[in-house]
């Protein structure tokens, strides 16, 4: 499962011998840490969007009885 990280800083400590993890909770932590990423990138996008700033502002919707 191909993961990209742009920008990324750890300190890894290597083990020998068998990884403390399975197979399927490396994978359900990749999902997790994609997810949150996602999020993260989601929210900065929304908040940059609600406070652009903007030389017009978009027409109201008219007001229908």
């Amino acid at each position: 499962m191909p993961i990209q990280i742009d920008n990324l800083s750890s300190r890894v400590h290597v083990a020998t011998g068998d990884l403390p993890f399975t197979d399927e909770q490396l994978d359900r932590l990749a999902e997790l840490v994609r997810a949150r990423l996602a999020r993260q990138e989601r929210d900065a996008r929304e908040s940059d969007e609600a406070t652009r700033l903007r030389r017009s502002v978009a027409p109201a919707d008219p007001v229908r009885d």
